[in-house]
């Protein structure tokens, strides 16, 4: 009990020193304290800086990327419009094709029939035909002729 009473007077005389002490700890441990929160806040600063220009630079590249996609999209549409299109022509002309090939084949048993049946018509189909003639027929120019003209000046071709 006697140390417990001279540690308690001893605190008694000295309450002021220490309660200096603590003040002076406390502001210290506040300094401390007011320092790391000025730097953790700095560094979040920072931060929150970097990602905000990092963000601004993603946005950028998205919304370059977003008008290219619009581009693009436009341009597959156009050339969607031309497939449908040249799928069109070519339908048509595999059409015109097949006409032209059924009147040649329907030409063609007109003239066998005609062989067949006149023998008038075989004996002129048999003959040879001029070379003034042939020349028109082979689409090559005829002798005598002048000019890139295949018939050799003479009327369009019959069809």
């Amino acid at each position: 009990m006697n140390l417990l009473s001279s540690g308690l007077s001893l605190v008694k005389d000295r309450a002021r020193l220490i309660i200096e002490y603590v003040l002076i700890l406390f502001v210290i441990v506040l300094g401390v304290y007011g320092t790391m929160a000025y730097f953790r806040t700095k560094a979040l600063t920072d931060t929150t800086m970097n990602l905000s220009e990092k963000l601004g630079r993603v946005s950028g590249t998205l919304d370059q990327q977003v008008t290219a996609n619009a581009d693009q999209d436009k341009a597959i549409d156009e050339l969607k419009h031309l497939r449908e299109i040249d799928s069109k022509a070519l339908g048509d002309l595999h059409n015109e094709l097949d006409k032209a090939d059924n009147k040649g084949q329907a030409l063609r048993d007109k003239v066998r029939q005609l062989e067949k049946t006149n023998a008038d018509a075989k004996a002129l189909l048999d003959t040879t035909v001029p070379a003034a003639l042939g020349c028109v027929l082979d689409g090559q120019p005829c002798a005598g002729s002048s000019g890139n003209d295949p018939n050799g000046g003479a009327a369009s071709k019959a069809r």
